[in-house]
């Protein structure tokens, strides 16, 4: 399977170069070419910053966490500043977020037992694309023998089987065979049973991201009705990879579909760190302060979903779910009013009740100055009495909500979770806990 498809033209070895978010690395010097500039992708250069490093070329890491292909010959290897074993469930907790995808530069993936929803909104996509293109030149046909008896032979006639049935019926009939062309073959059936499964995850979204998704996805199916459904014999992995491997040549657009529909029908997850044999597909990025944020959203969205008094609003939003607002009530005639958006506002009985600001780091001691500056300015416009910042992290043998003090009214917290922690739900039900405890 590894030597079919179009991914083969994106299949690349390349030399890795281990880094952290942020971090400046220096270039080696087959990086440079001869008039100094640096040999790069073009549609690459965004994603870092290109700088000096103790007199030499360097690059400064941004926030993202992922493969990054910088040319044929090397790639950087971003991991997280903070110790993250459970990538794959932030993610997939992540509501809504959608990882950057490199979509020309592929890599290879490693298995993964967490599913991210992202993720397979991603193979949903590669595969809707690549079925755009199998469509542009026509379903794959193959030949079937078909055989009939009738008045009107076409093709191979059987004698004997002609005579018996002349006999039986008492008149003259004739048995024949010949191979017709046809699209109701594996690849197509297999196909049809990943786009099903698909459509089934989707139906009934209320999502605007994916409503375009589901109706790519029902014309798929319409454009594959007529076919019968495939058999158990067909759907097994080795049987998909004989079907790719017998595929012609002028039609490799198959065995791109065909891999991303086997990984869609096992549920297959990829690793998003790591590289493995399990799927070639393109490179994803994770921003992984985004993630965090909408994670720990999740987390008290899920933790307190039992409470009916309590209510977790995104203040980056406007509207019912959100809780963005405006510093200045009222504002001068004619100045800009800034907006005021905290990470987690949580409510009970429609009150304001806590204000969280997620901080993608380390926990510290104390917050950092800025940071508690920040918070409780969010308190005072919001009239909460407790003020947090979250850190993405949890030394051993601190707590997962520590009282740091009180500023006039409010009182600060330092909030931490271990990200890296064996049993993630039990941590997550821990800190659940503590800001039960303050509420």
């Amino acid at each position: 399977m590894a030597d079919q498809g179009f991914a083969v033209a994106l299949r690349t070895e390349r030399q890795i170069i281990s880094a952290t978010e942020q971090e400046t690395i220096a270039l080696p010097l087959e990086l440079l070419r001869p008039d100094g500039s640096i040999d790069v992708y073009d549609d690459i250069m965004n994603l870092f910053r290109p700088t000096y490093h103790r007199n030499r070329p360097a690059i400064q890491c941004g926030g993202w966490v992922g493969y990054i292909p910088l040319n044929d010959s090397f790639a950087l290897e971003v991991a997280p500043r903070v110790p993250i074993g459970n990538l794959e469930r932030l993610v997939g907790m992540a509501a809504g977020y959608t990882p950057n995808i490199l979509r020309h530069h592929a890599r290879k993936f490693a298995e993964a037992q967490e599913q991210p929803a992202s993720l397979v909104e991603i193979l949903a996509d590669q595969l809707l694309a690549t079925f755009d293109r199998i469509s542009e030149l026509g379903l794959l046909k193959t030949y079937v023998r078909e055989t009939r008896t009738g008045s009107f032979p076409v093709g191979r006639i059987y004698p004997f089987q002609s005579a018996w049935r002349t006999e039986k019926l008492g008149r003259p009939v004739a048995v024949s065979s010949s191979f017709q062309r046809t699209s109701d073959c594996g690849p197509n059936r297999v196909l049809r049973y990943a786009f099903e499964k698909l459509l089934t995850r989707y139906v009934g979204t209320t999502d605007d991201r994916n409503r375009g998704r589901l109706q790519r996805l029902k014309r798929a199916v319409d454009r594959l009705d007529t076919l019968s459904k495939p058999s158990d014999a067909e759907m097994a992995a080795s049987s998909i990879a004989r079907m790719i491997r017998a595929l012609p040549s002028e039609r490799q657009d198959y065995a791109d579909a065909m891999m991303i529909a086997q990984l869609i029908i096992f549920d297959a997850s990829l690793s998003i760190r790591g590289a493995g044999e399990v799927a070639l597909l393109p490179s994803l990025l994770i921003d992984m302060a985004r993630v965090f944020e909408d994670y720990m959203r999740r987390v008290l969205v899920e933790g307190f979903s039992n409470d009916s008094r309590v209510a977790i609003k995104d203040g980056n939003r406007g509207g019912q779910q959100g809780a963005k607002t405006e510093l200045f009530d009222p504002v001068r005639s004619g100045l800009k009013n800034p907006a005021v958006t905290p990470d987690i506002v949580i409510e009970v009985n429609a009150k304001t009740a806590i204000i969280i600001d997620a901080k993608y780091k380390g926990a510290p001691n104390v917050p950092d100055r800025n940071d508690i500056n920040q918070v409780v300015l969010y308190g005072a416009k919001y009239g909460a009495q407790h003020v947090m910042l979250l850190h993405a992290g949890r030394p051993k043998g601190r707590s997962h909500v520590e009282f740091c003090g009180k500023v006039g009214e409010f009182s600060v917290y330092n909030g931490m979770i271990d990200l890296d922690a064996a049993a993630i739900e039990e941590e997550e039900a821990s800190f659940v806990k503590a800001i039960s405890a303050i509420l």
